[in-house]
């Protein structure tokens, strides 16, 4: 369907936007984020005061990571009662890793939001997403090199189907493998209140006005947000990604084992996050990209994928064939790493990490969004958290 047919929901419905990783999701919840009060005036609710709707949605699916902890069941209450405030209007949700529900867990998600609960998942040709997923997952310490990372996903694929056990092959697949994500929302609400939206470079105005389509938003709403260059999401260049992966793996390599909460803090809050935001990346240093060999295969796997999702009978927005297309010339084999490194990238670096480290923000000036909010993670700890450690150690010294 082109975005001209999109059909708005019902007032009173709601949109829950369950990702794909990596396809988008950041602008259009840093747009929302921005915007909730004009989106009201509209008509649509986007509750809380997040970026997104992670926490929360954590809570209902008693979902923990190596970072967050499910939480209390309360913290999905407050979102669903903003939501009740407002029955007239269109409650719209967004947490990419919903993409990983079980059809038990979705199921929570329709009896907590109602019978006219539709969903929208974003998605983008399977080998443009390499780059990005990669990225994504040396920015949660990975510490294997590009290509090294896609034979491993693609290994796991052939031999497990890809959606089985750990590591970066099968946390990939559960993120990532679009059709069979969309059956689940398919067998439980219908396919008619599934829809996918597949992105288009040569279409970038296509995500926001379908979500405006879907929304009954007046067109240009979203686009109409203020810019945040540390929410810009923008990809790493190669020597960046090359730089954080060999942290990654020497840290990996350690005698100690690196806290994973440590590390969120002081190398993707604070290292990486620096230089996203700070840097304007040299042209000489490459971008990422699969070689032929590997994109052809995954570009195998995206037409699979549009096969499999016309069969569905999903809602569709945008070219369907374009999840198996290949960009104009992957590179014969994968380049060599490279040779060195940019004296200003390490310094920025190593700022940025020492700034994260003293729980002083992004190189000593804070990580907020426009409207004041912190970025999501964690930072300096509280001083009850810093006298909770301190008891919890003296506590164990008295009991040597």
């Amino acid at each position: 369907m082109s975005v001209a047919g999109v059909r708005p929901l019902n007032p009173g419905a709601t949109l829950l936007h369950i990702g794909l990783p990596k396809t988008g999701t950041t602008a259009v919840q840093a747009a929302a984020a921005q915007l909730r009060g004009p989106l009201l005036e509209q008509g649509v609710c986007y509750p809380g005061i997040a970026l997104n709707h992670g926490t929360a949605s954590n809570a209902l699916m008693g979902r923990s990571t190596a970072v967050f902890e499910a939480g209390p069941r309360a913290r999905w209450e407050r979102i669903a009662d903003e939501l009740r405030s407002h029955p007239g209007a269109i409650g719209w949700l967004s947490y990419e890793q919903i993409a990983q529900a079980t059809p038990a867990v979705a199921r929570r998600f329709l009896d907590e939001l109602g019978p006219d609960l539709h969903v929208v998942i974003t998605a983008r040709a399977y080998v443009s997403v390499l780059p990005s997923a990669w990225q994504q997952w040396v920015k949660d310490a990975g510490d294997a090199p590009f290509e090294t990372w896609i034979s491993r996903v693609l290994d796991v694929r052939d031999r497990e189907g890809g959606t089985e056990g750990n590591g970066p092959g099968t946390g990939f697949w559960r993120q990532h493998d679009l059709p069979a994500i969309a059956r689940v929302w398919a067998d439980l609400l219908g396919p008619e209140r599934v829809h996918v939206v597949i992105l288009d470079k040569s279409r970038p105005a296509l995500l926001f006005d379908a979500f405006e389509g879907l929304l009954a938003l007046e067109p240009g709403t979203l686009a109409s947000a203020p810019r945040d260059a540390l929410l810009s999401n923008r990809g790493m260049s190669r020597a960046e990604a090359e730089l954080a992966q060999g942290v990654n793996a020497l840290a990996h390599a350690a005698a100690a084992p690196v806290d994973p909460r440590v590390y969120y803090r002081v190398m993707r809050n604070g290292a990486i996050s620096a230089v996203l935001r700070d840097r304007e990346p040299a042209q000489d240093e490459g971008s990422i990209a699969a070689s032929a060999p590997l994109a052809a295969r995954f570009a195998h796997e995206g037409a699979a994928a549009a096969r499999a999702l016309a069969g569905l009978g999903v809602d569709v927005v945008g070219d369907l064939e374009a999840l198996g297309s290949l960009p104009g010339n992957p590179p014969a084999e994968a380049p060599s790493p490279c040779a060195a490194v940019d004296p200003e990238l390490a310094a920025l670096a190593v700022l940025g990490a020492t700034s994260a480290a003293l729980g002083e923000g992004v190189n000593f000036a804070g990580a907020r969004l426009p409207g004041g909010e912190p970025v999501a993670g964690p930072g300096r700890p509280s001083r009850r958290a810093v006298l909770g450690e301190l008891r919890r150690r003296a506590r164990k010294a008295v009991a040597r």
